[in-house]
């Protein structure tokens, strides 16, 4: 999925790309995700990568912070992953029985529409269409704190987290964000960057592979204000 962006930064940054517990060729659960970020960290370790800019999209963009909030970062890339999370808690516990039973596609449409395929360019919403497969399974796994914990506990965990990261964080936004994601971001970030790139939805990223990976290169590397990686 990250390929055109990786494929860019690859010219002149070391890039690592992972498969996420259930994803291409990785497995195991992702149900708690401290076990995933000890992953992730036991493979940068073994590469031998320390300070990374860790660059997460939706889902991946909270384990990326959970990453950040646990091990030493230079920065961190959020991708349309808004950071107010009870509300997302409490619609999915609502719509628990039927995502985990038959009626699950009926269930997970309105989360399709809301990812936006459709809206990416050709040939980018081609080559995403085809890479895409959705698993009642997996979505279960990785959603397990959504659907089992208390809305407002875990909305105390990801705050908690972000108390923990005093490195830049940039967070892009495919629309202009609600003024309750706002606030409460600039408000619970240490080092926050709001960018907004207004039409591009949630998979903004994708939609201008190039431009966003000037966007990572610049982070990286302090231009426009952010230090460098060293």
């Amino acid at each position: 999925m990250w390929d055109p962006i990786a494929d860019r930064l690859s010219e002149e940054h070391r890039v690592v790309t992972v498969d996420l517990p259930g994803h291409g060729g990785s497995d195991g659960s992702a149900a708690d995700p401290t076990e995933v970020v000890s992953r992730l960290h036991s493979t940068l370790t073994a590469l031998q990568i320390d300070l990374p800019v860790v660059v997460g999209h939706s889902a991946g963009a909270m384990l990326a912070t959970g990453y950040a909030a646990t091990w030493p970062v230079h920065s961190v890339v959020n991708v349309d992953q808004p950071l107010t999370v009870a509300g997302f808690s409490a619609f999915v516990q609502q719509k628990a029985a039927d995502l985990s039973g038959p009626n699950f596609s009926g269930a997970f449409a309105p989360f399709e529409e809301s990812i936006g395929c459709e809206r990416l360019p050709r040939p980018e919403r081609d080559r995403v269409q085809r890479l895409r497969t959705i698993r009642q399974d997996v979505v279960l796994d990785h959603w397990h704190v959504p659907l089992t914990a208390e809305p407002h506990e875990l909305q105390q965990m990801v705050d908690a987290m972000l108390a923990k990261i005093p490195v830049p964080y940039v967070y892009l936004a495919g629309e202009e964000p609600p003024a309750p994601v706002r606030e409460h971001l600039l408000s619970h970030v240490a080092n926050p960057r709001i960018v907004t790139w207004p039409g591009g939805g949630h998979l903004v990223h994708l939609a201008d592979p190039a431009r966003f990976a000037d966007l990572v290169a610049d982070v990286a590397a302090g231009r426009d204000g952010w230090a460098p990686v060293t």
